[in-house]
């Protein structure tokens, strides 16, 4: 314990003569990072949390400093604060530690994060021993100002973030509960409805028809994507295009292609909503708030008669019916195929090419077991039957001429040389491998002797930079050796097995072998290419 004591005491006595020469550098110019959060609870209560808003608050404080040139910006959108796994902050510290930054600005140390123990290991242990600047414009903390740096600020304004996000998040769920009991929508309008003044659902008369004959074409048998073709076809909106049309979407730049889509129409044919029931709780979310299914309809909050209903409940629940028997059959046929596959792979995968348009043919299993090769863009197709007797003669003759297998038999004469040279390479292998391993210890060793206080910070970066190149430089050596030898074994197994059996039987692995490329026009294959 007393070592382990002293070692923490040489690094904080180190951490802290880091901070004392950034405060004493004159004219230092920060390399300046913004980092912004926001939850799905900032999200719901107020607009003045909004990503753009802090950045562009940032912005402005960074403007007015001489000493800040801001570099970049990373934002994580929908994270919590209990917890650091968001991707912008990990690639935040990827920044850090490739010295592309070293100095971070938040609008509070909210934003940051609002986990008591893990943001004071941030703000007291990592950021100092990489020497960054860490700046929280409103709590008026900056980690160079030694007066702002007290020991007792940060993990008590952590430890308030802490209880205030907790408290924060019953008050959430309590707000969804008063907006639930008095019948509100607090999740995007689904098409076929607007949303009044109390943010009640009431018809959308241009539309709200669409939905009904949504359900009937379903209900008369015809597939999502049939359905999703004949709106595009009818030139009707979709949902987001009418959810822009209405207004309630602020950024419309995402309206590309107006095209519905099969997905589109699931959503309508899924959603109770069209019934005059609102639905809480439906949808199903990860811990980072992001959508995962459907939770059990047990757990589901209904309002009855909540609004004006655009169909029936035995017309959903029929199509419900029908769309449940449609995802068993899809799931039988799932389940067969990938059994299919399995027991029989296709031999012929990536070897198959349209003689047509040139692309490459793509596989469907037939309900009789049977496996079609076909082209997604010209009318060429073939069965796996017919593929494999037109080119299981020519395979045949091709391995059977005397010129490949005398040819062959030769080569089989440079054996010897062939294990020599595998031989050294092996050896070669052992040392490149063993000066990875010492380099490896040598970078370790430089880390200690620079914590000790033996080493520089310069001395340090510039002997782990060297230590790094030679490492990448061993292990691309590594990498080039070891395909050498993955050439020189499969060229000595190919050399034995000519040399046993000089009567090459006509296999799959012969076909996948020797077997490059093949074209196909019109269910006959017009020209093979080999590796022979």
């Amino acid at each position: 314990m007393k070592g382990e004591a002293g070692h923490m005491a040489r690094i904080s006595k180190k951490v802290s003569a880091a901070q004392r020469e950034a405060e004493n550098a004159p004219h230092r110019i920060w390399k300046t990072a913004i980092y912004a959060r926001l939850s799905d609870f900032d999200d719901v209560l107020r607009d003045t949390e909004s990503l753009e808003v802090q950045i562009s608050y940032i912005k402005e404080y960074i403007n007015h400093r001489d000493d800040l040139m801001l570099l970049d910006v990373f934002a994580d959108k929908r994270c919590t604060g209990m917890n650091f796994d968001r991707p912008e902050f990990e690639r935040l510290l990827k920044a850090l530690q490739e010295r592309k930054v070293n100095c971070i600005v938040v609008k509070d140390f909210s934003r940051l994060g609002r986990n008591f123990v893990e943001t004071g290991q941030y703000l007291e242990q990592v950021f100092p021993l990489f020497g960054v600047r860490f700046i929280a414009i409103n709590d008026n903390y900056d980690s160079l100002n030694s007066q702002s740096r007290d020991g007792m600020l940060v993990p008590i304004k952590s430890m308030i973030n802490e209880m205030y996000s907790k408290d924060l998040s019953q008050k959430i769920q309590s707000c969804f509960r008063s907006k639930e009991a008095r019948g509100e929508i607090y999740t995007p309008v689904p098409f076929g409805y607007k949303k009044d003044q109390k943010n009640h659902l009431i018809l959308d008369e241009e539309v709200s028809d669409v939905v009904v004959r949504i359900f009937l074409w379903k209900k008369s048998g015809m597939k999502e994507y049939e359905i999703a073709k004949k709106l595009s076809a009818q030139e009707i909106p979709t949902p987001f295009t009418r959810r822009c049309q209405l207004g309630y979407v602020k950024n419309t730049s995402r309206v590309k292609d107006p095209a519905w889509q099969p997905a589109f129409v699931t959503k309508v044919l899924e959603n109770p909503v069209y019934t005059g029931t609102m639905v809480y709780n439906r949808i199903a979310y990860d811990e980072t708030n992001r959508k995962i299914g459907q939770n059990p309809r047990e757990s589901w909050r209904m309002v009855p008669d909540n609004h004006p209903a655009i169909i029936s409940w035995e017309l959903f629940d029929e199509v419900s019916v029908l769309r449940e028997a449609e995802q068993a059959v899809r799931e039988e046929r799932k389940t067969w195929c990938k059994q299919r596959r399995k027991n029989n792979p296709n031999i012929f995968k990536g070897r198959i090419f349209c003689k047509e348009c040139g692309e490459k043919l793509v596989c469907h299993w037939q309900r009789d077991g049977s496996l079609y090769f076909y082209c997604k863009f010209c009318h060429v197709s073939i069965s796996e039957k017919d593929l494999w007797n037109g080119i299981h003669k020519e395979l045949y003759q091709r391995l059977e001429e005397h010129k490949y297998l005398k040819k062959l038999m030769q080569k089989n004469s440079g054996k010897s040389n062939l294990e020599t040279k595998k031989v050294a390479l092996s050896r070669e292998m052992e040392q490149v491998s063993g000066n990875i391993v010492r380099l490896e210890s040598q970078k370790r060793s430089g880390y200690e002797r620079y914590v000790f206080g033996e080493l520089s910070k310069e001395k340090f970066l510039e002997l782990k930079q060297n230590l790094k190149n030679e490492i990448v430089e061993q292990k691309q050596e590594k990498s080039k050796k070891e395909k050498e030898l993955a050439l020189i074994q499969e060229e000595l197994r190919q050399k034995k097995q000519i040399a046993g059996n000089t009567e090459v039987l006509l296999t799959a692995d012969n076909l996948q072998q020797y077997v490059k490329k093949i074209e196909v026009d019109r269910r006959k294959i017009t020209h093979a290419e080999f590796l022979l």
